[in-house]
């Protein structure tokens, strides 16, 4: 479980040292990165501090864990797009891959030492439920597809697969190995992962189209603009609720 802990501690460095030389708050191949990590780090302290809670916090850690292990395969070979992209210099493109390799490898120790946690503690070779094991199957191969035909290229496939739908089918697929407590813990946290994920690339829209607007029209004309909305609704509020004479 140390290991687990020292693991992570190499995984967040990586993560942060990548956020100050790239100028992001969050990798844009891993939407999710720092909540998936926060998550990671909390579990791996309550594996260390509380025995009773410890396989609910290594199924969490081994769902995020391994999101992050796909997250970051894909990064590796995202960063080259992204270079094309945004135009930073190669030297920084050196910095990046063995920064990114840590992680990988920080988040694959973190999962193998979760899944050690279950095994030790009573899982058994057989599936108890083996619908789980076919319905994560389903997610892992189906989910990405649509993506492509709505207009994706495919080598978006592979991206979106470790990224997203591998991960979260693996998750689906172990809880067919736990009891009924701890399969609803994967599902929800599968769950919460896919809800998070497009809350924080709509989040991410939204940042960019306000900060193209302000570019766009001028802080000083959009402050006007808000100040004469505000001004207009709060006319509008007095006319409604003012008595009359």
């Amino acid at each position: 479980m140390g290991s687990g802990l020292v693991a992570l501690l190499a995984a967040l460095w990586a993560a942060r040292r990548v956020a100050r030389g790239t100028e992001l708050f969050g990798w844009s191949t891993i939407p999710a990165l720092w909540p998936l990590l926060s998550a990671v780090l909390v579990c791996s302290v309550v594996l260390l501090l509380s025995p009773r809670h410890a396989r609910v916090a290594a199924v969490v850690t081994f769902v995020c864990s391994l999101q992050l292990v796909g997250g970051g395969i894909a990064a590796s070979r995202d960063w080259f797009n992204i270079r094309g992209g945004s135009g930073f210099p190669t030297y920084l493109l050196v910095v990046l891959m063995p920064l990114t390799a840590v992680l990988v490898a920080a988040m694959t120790v973190a999962c193998c030492v979760a899944a050690a946690v279950l095994w030790h503690r009573g899982l058994r070779w057989r599936p108890e439920r083996v619908r789980w094991v076919v319905a994560g199957l389903l997610v892992a191969v189906v989910l990405p597809v649509p993506l492509v035909l709505l207009g994706e290229e495919v080598t978006f496939l592979g991206q979106a697969a470790l990224v997203w739908s591998l991960p979260w089918g693996a998750g689906i697929a172990v809880a067919g190995w736990l009891e009924k407590p701890l399969r609803k813990v994967a599902a929800a946290t599968v769950g919460a992962s896919v809800l998070l994920t497009p809350a924080i690339l709509i989040t991410w829209a939204l940042t960019w189209a306000v900060l193209h607007l302000v570019d766009t029209v001028g802080r000083d004309a959009l402050m006007i603009g808000v100040v004469a909305v505000l001004s207009g609704w709060a006319g509008v509020a007095y006319l409604m609720w003012r008595r009359p004479a």
